[in-house]
């Protein structure tokens, strides 16, 4: 109970998308639902690559902010070992990367075992 608490939203998502497939089968056969699973997975894929990206400090050392009372900063240069440690730091995974990771390798695995079974 402990672990449904902790995943609820995970599981949700992971329900409506299924329920939502299996709904779709009274349209569409197996084949086109596993593909739409797997393209949203792979949406889902995006998504976390995205949220791991926007923590990796692409841009540091291309430019500094002026401080209140600074003057113009077109002869200062950042330090080299600053710029070098921020961007040699590990690779953050955080909280919503984790969810779309999770979503998304689920949906992918359900959709290629779908297809595999119900050709």
């Amino acid at each position: 109970m402990k672990t449904v608490r902790r995943y609820w939203i995970l599981l949700t998502t992971l329900s409506v998308v299924i329920l939502a497939g299996l709904l779709a089968l009274i349209w569409v056969d197996w084949q086109s639902v596993g593909n739409a699973w797997f393209m949203i997975g792979l949406a889902f894929l995006v998504g976390a690559a995205g949220f791991i990206l926007e923590k990796g400090h692409l841009l540091a050392g291309w430019h500094r902010r002026r401080q209140k009372g600074e003057e113009t900063l077109e002869t200062k240069k950042i330090p080299v070992d600053q710029v070098a440690s921020v961007k040699n730091g590990p690779i953050i995974v955080n909280q919503p990367a984790r969810f779309c990771l999770a979503v998304g390798v689920t949906l992918i695995g359900l959709s290629i075992l779908v297809t595999l079974v119900f050709r």
